[in-house]
Formats: C-alpha cells, sequence, structure tokens
C-alpha cells in the first residue's frame, strides 16, 4: 500500500487502474529465493514470519512471537516505543532475520478503508485531490494521514467508486521508525485487513463467494471485514475481542493472567447451543453474553453492508465467514458462530495452503494453530500476489452464481 521512499516521510504509492487489486504493495517482483521478514505488531505480541518466495510458493522458514507489556501498543498506537523495540529485536533475533528487506502492517480502530463514490475523473486528478476528497471520511485532518487509493471496476458514466486507505501518522511513523533502529528496511506497510483477506484469497483463490466477511479475533478488537468481489467493501472494529473474554474471567474468579488464559482455551462453545441441559459450567456462562454482544455487533454490520447492495438481490449477500486471530482458536467458536448469525463459518489456516510451505523449524503447534498467524502470513504473501492475484473479479455484468469455499 505505501512505500517507504527515504527516512523521512513514507508517501502512499500511486494505484493505477485498471488492474482490480485492492490496494496494490509496492515492494519489487518476487525472485527465486527472494527472503523477506514480515511483521505483525498486534496489543498483545509481535509476530514476525521469515519466508523465501519462490515462484508462487512461500516457503516459510520461521515464525516467533513475542509477548508485550500490557498498554505497550494501545488501539494500534505504539505507547512504549522501548518495550516495543525490545520485543521486535527478541522476535527478530529467534527468528535468526539475516535479510535486510521487511513488510509491515498497521492496525487499530483509526485507520480507515472504505469505499466511497466520487466524481468521475482521471488517476491523476484523482491523486492531486485525494486529500481534499478523503478529509470527509477521515476522524481528523488528512494531513495527519498516510492515505493511498484504488480506483474500482466499476460505477457509472458521472460517478466512479474508490477504494480509500489511510493510516495515522501518529500510527504509522512510529512503527517505520521503530523498524529502522532495529535494522531493516521497510518496503511495504499496509492495513492488517488487507493481509487477513490475501490469506483467504491465498486459500481458496477463485472459489470463494461473491461476497463474505471476515472476522479477526484480536487481543483487543474484533475486526469486521467484508469482501464484494475480491476487493474490500467494509471495515469495522468492535471493542469486544479474545482479551475481553480473558478480562472477565480474571476478575470474577480472580485467576492470574496464565490461568484466565488456560480456562479460556478450554472451554468449548458448543455446550451453549445444547437444548434442554442446564449449563454447570460457570466460566462458560459468564462470556456467552460477551459473546453474544460480539455477535450483534458482528451482525450489525453484515446488515449494514447488506443495505448498502439490496438492489442488486442475491449477488450482494454475504454467503460465508472466515474466523481468524488469536481468539478463533476457542473451542467451537465456528460452530456457534454458524449458528448466531446463520451464515457457513470456519477457521482460516493458512498452513493448508498447498501454496505455503512450512520448514521443520515451525512447530507443528504453530501449523496447528495457523489461525493466529493469518495475517503475519498475509503480509508475507504480499509480493507473490503482486506477479497475479489470488482470486479473480467476476463481471459484475453477469448472472450471479453462487459458489462455496471448500
Amino acid at each position: 500500500m505505501w512505500r517507504r521512499r527515504n527516512s523521512q516521510e513514507p508517501k502512499p504509492a500511486r494505484v493505477k487502474p485498471p488492474k482490480p487489486a485492492r490496494s496494490k504493495p509496492a515492494p519489487r517482483k518476487p525472485a527465486r529465493g527472494d527472503t523477506l521478514v514480515a511483521i505483525d505488531c498486534g496489543a498483545t505480541s509481535v509476530k514476525v514470519c521469515v519466508a523465501t518466495v519462490s515462484g508462487r510458493q512461500l516457503r516459510i522458514e520461521r515464525l516467533t512471537e513475542t509477548p508485550l507489556p500490557a498498554e505497550a501498543i494501545r488501539e494500534g498506537t505504539i505507547l512504549d516505543s522501548e518495550s516495543v523495540l525490545k520485543a521486535l529485536r527478541t522476535a527478530l533475533a529467534h527468528a535468526g532475520v539475516k535479510t535486510k528487506k521487511a513488510l509491515l502492517c498497521v492496525g487499530g480502530p483509526q485507520t480507515t478503508a472504505r469505499t466511497i463514490r466520487l466524481p468521475r475523473m482521471s488517476p491523476e486528478v484523482l491523486q492531486k485531490s485525494v486529500q481534499y476528497e478523503a478529509a470527509r471520511y477521515l476522524p481528523s485532518a488528512a494531513e495527519e494521514h498516510l492515505i493511498g487509493f484504488q480506483i474500482l471496476p466499476r460505477g457509472t458514466d458521472e460517478q466512479m467508486e474508490v477504494l480509500l486507505v489511510a493510516a495515522p501518522r501518529a500510527t504509522a511513523e512510529p512503527l517505520l521508525e521503530l523498524v529502522e533502529k532495529a535494522g531493516l528496511e521497510p518496503e511495504l506497510l499496509e492495513l492488517q485487513p488487507f493481509a487477513g483477506l490475501r490469506t483467504v484469497q491465498a486459500l481458496y483463490g477463485d472459489s470463494l463467494p461473491f461476497a463474505y466477511a471476515l472476522v479477526d479475533l484480536g487481543g483487543e478488537h474484533t475486526q469486521i471485514t467484508v469482501a464484494r468481489n475480491t476487493m474490500l467493501a467494509l471495515t469495522r472494529h468492535i471493542p469486544i475481542a479474545s482479551g475481553t473474554f480473558t478480562a472477565a474471567l480474571k476478575g470474577y474468579f480472580h485467576y492470574s493472567d496464565e490461568e484466565a488464559e488456560q480456562i479460556k482455551q478450554n472451554l468449548n462453545l458448543t455446550e451453549l447451543l445444547q437444548v434442554g441441559q442446564p449449563q454447570e459450567n460457570p466460566p462458560l456462562r459468564l462470556i456467552q453474553p460477551i459473546l453474544d454482544e460480539l455477535i450483534r455487533e458482528i451482525r450489525r454490520s453484515l446488515n449494514y453492508y447488506q443495505s448498502q447492495y439490496q438492489s442488486q438481490g442475491t449477488q450482494g449477500r454475504i454467503e460465508r465467514l472466515f474466523l481468524y486471530g488469536g481468539g478463533a482458536l476457542m473451542q467451537g467458536i465456528d460452530t456457534y458462530f454458524e449458528h448466531k448469525l446463520g451464515l457457513p463459518a470456519q477457521i482460516v489456516n493458512p498452513f493448508q495452503n498447498t501454496e505455503v510451505i512450512t520448514t521443520g523449524a515451525v512447530h507443528p503447534e504453530q501449523v496447528q494453530s495457523g489461525a493466529r498467524w493469518s495475517t503475519v502470513v498475509g503480509v508475507a504473501l504480499a509480493p507473490i500476489e503482486l506477479t497475479r492475484p489470488f482470486a479473480t473479479p467476476a463481471d459484475e455484468n453477469e448472472p450471479a452464481t453462487t459458489t462455496a469455499a471448500a
């Protein structure tokens, strides 16, 4: 999305139509044996993926994760730069990073990715006026954001649809500076939902339905993303997440952090769907109303998207739900979401992709818990997507066909 051009200021890369990609990354096309490091700094940890690109294959050499102190990163903003830098250096050392090329993602509720409608204009005119146009959709002044855009291949003679992407400078620039202090050279900075979407498209390709939703169950927020015809159409942060369940268990039962996390992982949400049996599991009963409130918020987001495309009938209908992030590892969460939302739901595991290969240095437990690595692996997949998209947009003038991911 953005390419680091000098050490003073990252500038948004120009995105040229009519290429259908959501927001093209800027790194060079991968060569055989090209090694990279992908970094995902979340609310609770720093994840690092070291990988080698060979054609259309991504060979994962090592995955490492270093926990962060509480409040080191909040809502995507780095508050304790020393702690984050220390964790990043630890993760890089454990991963044995030798390459300088770094690909990054940034998140938080202050980031923006949304489709907007503008009067028809040339890409050159939009490039000059994008800050003015974006000002109406950003929570603060446009000058305080890094802004990118993608002209989408749809619209009318009078209007066009544009994917607007923005990240606050206060969020993005400190991350870039820390990565440089760690001895790396940032080549790509993108928003987290694009990385998750890329992972899903790499897994399922053209078997994906026309519209589907992704739910990233993180430690601090849950992010709901809707993709329409391979492109991001809506994204929203919900302040209920995996950490909310842990905090509730700690507060009510006076568990330690480790005890609360272990109890949470041992819960099976499918027990809440059993009819006619009293629930004798107090921790499960405690988190149920929190979980149901999260689902209500997700449903509101899906309904909002649906209301924008009612005139298109079944072609705009969301047909599948993909869950990832650390919270997606709770037992039975896909079954529970499917029952409550009435949508087929499945857990995303990037290591089930035949084009993502893991070496012996990747621990089997990491492969099994692939949902928590979906974002950082998606960042690593960016150079491969640059050569050819993982999913092909459909012609929206053609009659809709219903497909489902395997």
